[in-house]
C-alpha cells in the first residue's frame, strides 16, 4: 500500500498501484486541503474569485472586503434557487450588507402599476458614491425577475455616535 490506505481492490495492476501512489503524493503536496477550497468561510483569499466563479456568483468586485466576498459566495446558491423572487432580492442585497424594504405593486397604497415594486436600500454607517449606486442596481437586476420594473431609493443611516449630516435624492432606474 505504499504508506497510505488504499480504497481500491487488491487485484490492481502495477500501473494502477503506481498511479494511485502518485495521485496520493500529489494530493499530499497540495498546500490547502481540497475540502476547505469549497467552503466560502475557509477558502484561502486568493482562491475566492475562482470559488465565486464555480458557484455562479452573478456579480463580483475585486475591491470588496474579504467578509463581503465570503458572504456573496455563501449566499449565491441560495439566491439561484429562488432567483426572480422578492426573497432572492433580499438575500442578494443582504450579502453585500444592504438591508432592504421591498414594497410590491399590490402592497402600495394606492396600488401601483402591475409588475412594479419599490426598493428602499438602507445603507448603514457608510457613504454612497455613484459606483456603489450602480453596483446596487446591478445586484438587483441580476436577482429580480425580468418582467418587473422597480424604483430604487437609497436611505443612508448613521448609527455611529458621531454627528454628521448629508442628503441625496436620486429617483428612477
Amino acid at each position: 500500500m505504499n504508506g497510505h490506505d488504499s480504497i481500491l481492490p487488491g487485484n490492481l495492476s502495477e500501473l494502477e498501484r503506481d498511479l494511485e501512489a502518485s495521485l496520493a503524493e500529489a494530493k499530499a503536496a497540495i498546500p490547502v486541503p481540497i475540502e476547505t477550497i469549497w467552503n466560502p468561510y475557509q477558502c484561502p483569499v486568493p482562491l475566492l474569485p475562482y470559488l465565486a466563479w464555480a458557484v455562479s456568483v452573478d456579480h463580483w468586485q475585486a475591491s470588496w472586503p474579504e467578509r463581503i466576498k465570503r458572504q456573496v459566495i455563501a449566499k449565491s446558491l441560495e439566491v439561484h434557487e429562488i432567483k426572480g423572487t422578492r426573497q432572492a432580492l433580499e438575500k442578494a442585497l443582504s450579502a453585500i450588507d444592504i438591508d432592504t424594504d421591498i414594497t410590491e405593486w399590490f402592497e402600495m397604497n394606492p396600488p401601483g402599476k402591475r409588475g412594479t415594486y419599490q426598493i428602499t436600500a438602507n445603507v448603514t454607517n457608510r457613504g454612497l458614491n455613484e459606483g456603489e449606486h450602480k453596483h446596487i442596481q446591478t445586484v438587483i437586476n441580476t436577482a429580480k425577475n425580468v418582467r418587473s420594473h422597480y424604483n430604487l431609493k437609497v436611505k443612508i443611516i448613521n448609527k455611529s455616535s458621531k454627528s454628521s449630516f448629508a442628503t441625496a435624492i436620486r429617483q428612477g432606474c
